[in-house]
């Protein structure tokens, strides 16, 4: 394959074959690297060598490459192309310029993966990909970016860190790490966490916050905070989950609302946003501005909105 412009040569002669590193073996259409199945055209050809000088030169350019992984059962776990590539066996990396490919589950595209470069790493069934990533999910219309991104095909997991961004119509997420669980579409999401949703309109962030997207459920697990922009309200609670498609919130340990207009503290609050209605349990304490009352007592229902409160043993004072 011989070309007088090594950077673009055209494969139509049988490749040379050559040992590398013991048993396994090399050519210009195929390298093994661990499980992984890269097939590719060489920038250039060089005649058989012994097998020590390979051990100093391992690293292999291609100016194309397809990288490809099967399960033991024959179905594809993932399959990426590259225009550029330097691969080395011995650690089976593969350094690549503009990257693009798909994550399998089941046998079935799931994720459609792009990056201008990157770094391709074979763990075992395992892929990891380091670089400035864009994966689109093609059945949940969600676009994620990522800087690695840790493909784990038997346990149907998808491992993410460093500066996520989840986007679908209407809802969008950020993080600092996630792990994705496609048997029961559970998505966790760690460290700096912010959740944007149009319907009801709440921002929200936390340390630890797990998103079920089928159910429009996510779970805080660790203190969070709320904010409902439309009314300038701002909640701090220990736990919380919010129900996005009813529409409905239930806030435990300890949850504190604050607005322009006043305040709410309880133990436990369910909060029915477009009603903007409140049942709270335990330790109630309501204050408002104007006219100006505070009221403590162990269960208030009522509505934020028009400030009607009812509080059960309850203890009021009015503020002259």
């Amino acid at each position: 394959m011989k070309s007088a412009n090594p950077i673009a040569p055209t494969l139509t002669a049988p490749c040379r074959i050559w040992p590398v590193l013991g048993s396994r073996r090399l050519c210009a259409l195929g390298l093994s690297l661990g499980l992984m199945m890269v097939t590719g055209c060489r920038v250039g050809e060089r005649p058989l060598e012994p097998e020590a000088n390979l051990e100093a030169t391992q690293q292999l350019t291609f100016q194309s490459l397809d990288l490809q992984q099967v399960g033991a059962d024959g179905k594809i776990l993932w399959k990426m192309q590259a225009q550029q590539a330097v691969a080395d066996p011995k650690t089976r990396r593969v350094r690549v310029q503009k990257l693009v490919g798909d994550i399998y589950d089941q046998g079935k595209p799931r994720y459609r993966v792009e990056a201008a470069q990157a770094t391709v790493f074979e763990q075992g069934d395992a892929l990891d990909i380091q670089g400035q990533i864009i994966a689109n999910d093609v059945q949940e219309k969600t676009r994620i970016k990522t800087q690695e991104l840790l493909w784990r095909p038997q346990q149907q997991q998808l491992i993410l860190k460093g500066n996520l961004e989840f986007q679908q119509p209407k809802i969008q997420l950020k993080a600092q790490e996630a792990t994705i669980r496609l048997r029961d579409n559970h998505l966790a999401l760690r460290k700096k966490v912010q959740v944007t949703n149009q319907k009801p309109a709440l921002n929200i962030t936390g340390e630890a916050l797990d998103w079920q997207w089928q159910k429009g459920q996510v779970q805080a697990l660790k203190p969070v905070k709320i904010i409902h922009t439309p009314q300038q309200l701002v909640v701090n609670a220990g736990r919380g989950q919010m129900d996005f498609q009813n529409q409905v919130l239930r806030l435990t340990q300890g949850v504190d609302a604050v607005s322009p207009r006043g305040q709410l503290r309880a133990q436990q609050v369910e909060w029915r946003v477009p009603a903007q209605e409140v049942t709270a349990i335990g330790d109630v304490f309501y204050s408002q501005n104007d006219p100006p009352l505070t009221v403590t007592g162990i269960r208030a229902e009522g509505n934020l909105g028009t400030r009607q409160i009812r509080v059960q043993r309850a203890s009021t004072q009015f503020v002259p």
